[in-house]
């Protein structure tokens, strides 16, 4: 009898995807299960299906996660930050952003360019004048 890879379905994996359990993946494992399965004896699907639930949910909440952040420092364009940068806190204008891997930012500290890891900035301020509202009462 051979026994393939569980990971290795007819596809093509990389190193983020051995770790994920795609939607036909866990189809083929639940008929699978059910093929096998003693009639008379039969698995509780229930706790399989809140399983399957709960990596979903995990699974989105990552994606979300990792969507705000990128918005996050698209939104940093052009304000000044402060940013600790090998061990020293320095201020500057970010010029530019990467979203290739970590997000980081490109800040213009004086004459220097730095990249920044967004995680290393610590305070974030507005290049406007402050304002204030004048309410005019009748």
């Amino acid at each position: 009898m051979q026994v393939n890879a569980v990971g290795n379905m007819g596809r093509a994996s990389n190193a983020a995807d051995r770790f994920e359990l795609s939607p036909q993946d866990f189809w083929k494992l639940l008929l699978t299960q059910l093929q096998t399965q003693d009639p008379f004896r039969a698995g509780d699907m229930t706790a399989m299906m809140e399983q399957f639930v709960a990596m979903q949910t995990a699974r989105e909440m990552a994606r979300l996660s990792d969507a705000l952040q990128r918005v996050q420092i698209l939104l940093l364009l052009g304000h000044s930050v402060q940013a600790v940068v090998d061990g020293n806190l320095q201020a500057g204008k970010v010029i530019g952003v990467s979203l290739a891997g970590a997000p980081s930012l490109l800040m213009q500290a004086g004459g220097t360019t730095l990249t920044v890891p967004l995680s290393a900035v610590t305070s974030v301020m507005t290049d406007a004048p402050a304002r204030s509202l004048l309410v005019k009462r009748a």
